[in-house]
C-alpha cells in the first residue's frame, strides 16, 4: 500500500489509501491479492502512521477488509462503517479446496489471454464507467475516470488497477472464520447498503446477530455504489455516525 492521500478534517487526519494493485500503489507479483494480504497492508499503514483507534470506512471489498481488521485488532478501531461490503453470509457452504484452486487457475489463464483495454481519451474511459452505473452524472463519471486511468507512452489511457486482482485467491477464509471475526468487533458498527444492490440484505441473511453493536441503514434509490448514487445521504449517515 504505497500510495495514500492524507487530509485534515477538523482536528482529525483523514487517510485514503490505494490498495495494492489499485490506484497509484504498486502491483503485486503473482497471486498476492487475497483479503488477508490487504489486511496486512492496512496493518502496516496504521502502524506506520502511528494511529491508535482509527475509524475505518470501507466500500465493498474495502468494507470486508475493514471487518477483518476490526475483528483481528478490536482495540485498534473506534468506529467501523461498511458500505455494501458484507459479501460473505452465514450458512454458505465452503467450496472444496481443489475446486477453488482450479477456478483460481482458470481465472488467471483468462486474464492472461484477455487483451488489455486501452482508451483514446479520459472521456472514453468515462463512457465505459457510465455504462456500468447508469445513475452517474457525466461529471461524476469524468471525475472517476480522470483518477482511475493512467496515460501510456503512446498517448493512450488504461486503467490503473491490476487485472490480476480480479482473481479470487483459493486460500480465503471460510464463512465461519468471518463470523468469528465479526463477533470480536467491539466498536460501534454501521452497515450501509443500497436498496437496489445486487448483494443480499444483511438483516435477512442473518448477519446482524453476529455483531455486538451494529446498525443497518438502507439507502433507497441506490445500488452497490451507493456513495456515488446518493452521496449526500451517505455522507449524512457517516458524519452522524462518526460525530463530525
Amino acid at each position: 500500500m504505497a500510495a495514500a492521500t492524507t487530509d485534515v478534517v477538523g482536528m482529525r487526519s483523514l487517510v485514503t489509501p490505494d490498495l495494492r494493485g489499485h490506484g497509484d500503489s504498486d502491483w503485486a507479483r503473482g497471486s498476492s491479492y487475497s483479503l488477508s494480504d490487504y489486511v496486512y497492508d492496512l496493518t502496516c499503514l496504521v502502524r506506520s502512521a502511528s494511529v491508535h483507534r482509527a475509524a475505518i470506512v470501507g466500500h465493498s471489498m474495502g468494507g470486508m477488509i475493514g471487518l477483518m481488521y476490526a475483528g483481528t485488532y478490536p482495540d485498534q478501531v473506534s468506529h467501523l462503517a461498511v458500505l455494501d461490503g458484507v459479501t460473505v453470509l452465514p450458512g454458505l457452504p465452503r467450496t472444496p479446496i481443489h475446486e477453488r484452486i482450479t477456478k483460481w487457475v482458470l481465472q488467471f489463464d483468462k486474464i492472461a489471454e484477455r487483451k488489455k483495454r486501452y482508451f483514446h481519451s479520459v472521456a472514453e474511459a468515462a463512457e465505459r464507467i457510465s455504462a456500468h452505473n447508469k445513475r452517474l452524472t457525466p461529471l461524476q463519471a469524468l471525475h472517476l475516470a480522470s483518477h482511475g486511468v493512467k496515460r501510456n507512452a503512446d498517448g493512450s489511457y488504461s486503467w490503473k488497477f491490476d487485472e490480476y486482482q480480479r482473481a479470487r485467491a483459493p486460500y480465503r477464509l471460510s464463512p465461519d472464520d468471518h463470523i468469528a471475526l465479526w463477533s470480536r468487533i467491539t466498536c460501534p458498527t454501521l452497515l450501509l447498503r443500497g436498496k437496489e444492490s445486487f448483494l443480499p440484505d444483511p438483516e435477512t441473511a442473518g448477519v446482524l446477530a453476529h455483531f455486538r453493536q451494529v446498525r443497518l441503514v438502507t439507502i433507497v434509490g441506490a445500488g452497490h455504489w451507493l456513495h456515488h448514487d446518493k452521496l449526500d445521504e451517505v455522507l449524512g449517515e457517516l458524519c452522524a455516525f462518526l460525530g463530525i
